[in-house]
């Protein structure tokens, strides 16, 4: 039974009403639609996220309550813990009401930031989503409403559709960094011939052009690996805490090339680029630290770059997209290994010997930038 509390002009004093009513919203909020369910543990520990300090017995007794007054709260008692949801068909709740703006970042959150939220997020958000699109259904004549027809965002490259994950993985991952527990997983390395199990502290995710990369550790160990989330077969959540090398940032490991296959410490790279290509990096640095300055006479078209570059797969596919337009003159290593590269690539479009370019500089076939570069 609720303590009734003095009231000032028909509102609660601060006090136990106001905590209570604060505790049952909140309650209320992180239940979960059917056919997703949760328990009063679950429940207890996401209200202590909040900061409200509550048993599970009191959870349990709340619900009680709150299923007597909304019929459309449900408990599934055939087994124990018992599991709690709205009906699937449920109205959403608002205070306030949403509005188009509200409406129009809702939207845009679904379309472009699906694979940087938890899947649990994605499922509460879900009532939200479906309200935003009612609400812009009410309103197409107003120019906010109209902005999402206005707006794309184009991948640089030639697009590949995204590989598929299982959604029981994406479950256990996702989870798994959200509550900083370890999980187990059947994962199949590329050339593989069978799959490999793996205890795995998740320490970060990142998104690339559809691909879910998954920055982590194994067992105790505190090398750091990554795992590409289609390859996974399987996942089990476990309830053990994850292990993090002492001092790691995610954010530093990607600046190092964390997920772009580095092949040691960052380089710095001294390359000829066309005039065409120093416009392009003068608008887009490919780091802090670039620098772009003319060359020689005998190449006046060109200019000097010089940069320091997380030495990865990544910066080889890059430089080799501009072909004849950029020439790697140091490091050593970097242009004798995209030297070797050029070669096969020659003698699988069957070219000559004696008709393969010596170089950069002696090629003389039509420069044209490559997708995702522009004049403009």
């Amino acid at each position: 039974t609720m303590r009734t509390s003095p009231k000032v002009g028909g509102v609660p004093r601060s006090g136990s009403d106001v905590e209570t009513l604060h505790r049952l919203w909140s309650l209320l909020r992180h239940v979960p639609r059917s056919p997703r369910r949760t328990d009063t543990v679950t429940l207890q520990r996401r209200l202590e996220e909040e900061g409200i300090t509550v048993t599970a017995r009191s959870v349990q007794r709340d619900l009680e309550r709150l299923s007597a007054r909304f019929i459309t709260l449900q408990c599934d008692r055939r087994s124990k813990p018992y599991q709690w949801s709205w009906d699937g068909d449920a109205p959403l709740v608002e205070i306030p009401g949403m509005g188009v703006p509200a409406a129009v970042t809702f939207e845009l959150v679904r379309a472009h930031l699906h694979d940087a939220l938890p899947r649990s997020t994605l499922a509460s958000l879900e009532p939200h989503f479906a309200r935003a699109r009612e609400v812009l259904a009410r309103h197409t004549s107003t120019p906010l409403a109209r902005w999402l027809a206005k707006v794309r965002v184009v991948p640089r490259g030639y697009p590949l559709a995204p590989p598929n994950v299982p959604p029981q993985v994406l479950d256990v991952v996702y989870g798994a960094l959200l509550e900083e527990r370890r999980f187990r997983a059947s994962y199949k390395k590329h050339g593989a011939k069978e799959e490999k199990e793996y205890v795995v502290s998740p320490l970060g995710l990142a998104a690339r052009n559809g691909i879910l990369s998954l920055v982590c550790t194994f067992w105790d160990y505190d090398n750091v690996n990554h795992m590409l989330l289609h390859r996974m077969q399987r996942a089990e959540l476990l309830d053990e805490p994850l292990h993090r090398p002492r001092g790691f940032d995610l954010d530093a490991h990607l600046a190092k090339g964390g997920v772009g296959f580095a092949r040691g410490e960052p380089i710095r790279l001294r390359a000829r680029a066309h005039y065409d290509v120093a416009v392009v990096l003068r608008e887009t640095p490919m780091g802090k630290d670039q620098t772009l300055t003319p060359d020689d006479e005998q190449h006046e078209q060109h200019e000097l770059l010089e940069v320091t570059v997380p030495d990865t797969m990544e910066l080889r596919g890059w430089l080799l997209s501009y072909g004849p337009m950029i020439e790697v003159l140091e490091p050593a290593a970097l242009r004798e290994d995209l030297t070797r590269t050029i070669s096969m690539m020659a003698e699988t479009y069957g070219v000559p010997e004696t008709q393969r370019p010596i170089g950069a500089r002696a090629c003389s076939v039509t420069r044209t930038l490559p997708s995702g570069a522009s004049r403009a």
